[in-house]
């Protein structure tokens, strides 16, 4: 048997079996439902256990019991309801960066709503070029492809439309008090815990694709973090005390990513823009924003429908598309 013929069988094999997880099925049942020979379904047998697939087996029949915490095409694909999103998945134990990857399959004519994963990356990018820690096995590392039709001019508010997504998503997993830091990040009790990476490609009237990267920390420990990130840094599994299932997670935010990105589509951020204010760690504080060699400073009023943040400042409501903010602290009376 070749190996994708092997992959195929125990594909199937795996199908069956994991519709009623615990419960035994007996292999000449499996032989006649799967169209194999008894050799055939053993063979099937140990690919899937090989892929790291907890099976218990009996002289005459096997069960599913659990599926590795792996994010492979198999289980993130498995029972995804979405129409676009997560349609193809490509997955890597280790890659430098998924967006890298990802933009390149979007040259070769990927097709929209391609994600690409990794357990690892040895050098992921986050915003203004610094580093995405990324350790193996704990964090969810993915980006992906979006081909818009419409405007360049639109693309813009598609990170504050992420970030919408992934806070959805978080707080669904996680009881702390979830907020996105304008325009990329995703903080839980004021610490960073998912952050966005938004790379445009397209002409002046037409957009070629986008690539969205996420980085999320899901099951970091306090030893998965350098010294310089403990402090400022956290993830879903220290903030809830018990680990995360990450297959679950990745599932639940690219169905959500699918919803606002077909809202996105034909509102912007209209539908969005309640929750857009309910998570927004910025709207009624002061603060300073760089801009190039330009420094701003006022009060954040609100985040509009194209993910611009407005400003008030000497009066007047300045509208800004992207920049470094940082929160201006209130002086405490001595």
């Amino acid at each position: 048997m070749n190996p994708l013929e092997l992959e195929q069988k125990a594909d199937r094999l795996l199908l069956t079996l994991r519709k009623k997880p615990g419960v035994y099925f007996k292999i000449t049942a499996l032989e006649k439902t799967l169209k194999l020979d008894k050799l055939g379904v053993v063979e099937a047998l140990a690919e899937i256990k090989k892929w790291g697939y907890k099976i218990r087996t009996r002289p005459d029949a096997v069960a599913f019991i659990k599926a590795p915490d792996h994010l492979t095409p198999t289980e993130i694909g498995y029972r995804l309801k979405t129409g676009i999103i997560g349609r193809n998945i490509v997955s890597y134990r280790s890659v430098k960066s998924t967006n890298n990857l990802a933009a390149e399959l979007a040259r070769n004519g990927a097709v929209e709503g391609t994600v690409v994963t990794a357990e690892e990356q040895t050098k992921g990018r986050g915003r203004l070029g610094r580093n995405w820690y990324s350790p193996p096995g704990t964090g969810i590392y993915a980006s992906i492809v979006l081909k818009p039709k419409f405007k360049p001019e639109k693309a813009p508010g598609l990170s504050v439309m992420t970030a919408v997504a992934l806070a959805d998503a978080v707080k669904k997993f996680c009881d702390g008090d979830v907020r996105i830091k304008w325009p990329n990040d995703i903080l839980i009790n004021g610490k960073k815990t998912a952050g966005i990476l938004t790379e445009l490609t397209a002409d002046k009237d037409r957009i070629d694709y986008v690539i969205i990267g996420v980085g999320i920390n899901v099951n970091h420990g306090a030893g998965n973090f350098p010294d310089e990130l403990k402090n400022i840094a956290t993830s879903l599994r220290r903030v809830n005390r018990r680990k995360i299932d990450r297959v679950e997670f990745l599932k639940t935010f690219l169905v959500n990513f699918e919803n606002e990105y077909k809202s996105y589509g034909r509102h912007q951020l209209k539908k969005a823009h309640s929750r857009i204010r309910k998570y927004s760690s910025l709207i009624g504080h002061e603060i300073k924003i760089q801009l190039g060699r330009r420094l701003i400073e006022g009060k954040v009023v609100d985040i509009d429908s194209t993910g611009q943040l407005i400003l008030e400042t000497d009066g007047k409501k300045i509208p800004i598309i992207a920049g470094e903010v940082t929160v201006v602290k209130e002086q405490t009376m001595s």
